[in-house]
């Protein structure tokens, strides 16, 4: 059976339009499991090499360019794709881009990757 996020694995955040918010400590465990999600990383690729790196695996499409490359991601409709980003912003911004494009299966990850460091130091 495949393992995806159910309602008691996320924080859905009605000030957000709905958003659907994973912490780092769930995306760990679903990063580990099988049917992992996808990561969409939509920092800039010179953010990819700082001090917060990236999670291995993870696709790098920058939020200003996600629109036109949204075809990339045509074959994960049905998977579920974590957002992540610097702080979280940009994570939501995309998220709805998504959404709006008809992902469903679409999640950000709480306070983006300044919160991944936080809790795996």
């Amino acid at each position: 059976m495949e393992d995806t996020l159910t309602d008691t694995d996320l924080l859905r955040d009605k000030s957000q339009e709905g958003l659907f918010y994973v912490s780092p400590q769930e995306l760990a465990r679903r990063l580990r499991s099988d049917g992992a999600p996808l990561v969409l990383d939509v920092r800039d690729p010179n953010e990819l090499e700082g001090e917060l790196g990236q999670l291995p695996g993870a696709l790098n499409i920058p939020l200003g360019q996600l629109q036109q490359r949204i075809g990339e991601l045509s074959s994960q409709e049905r998977r579920d794709i974590v957002v992540v980003c610097r702080t979280g912003r940009r994570s939501e911004a995309a998220a709805r881009i998504l959404r709006d494009s008809g992902f469903e299966r679409v999640f950000v990850l709480k306070g983006g990757m300044t919160a991944w460091r936080d809790a795996h130091r």
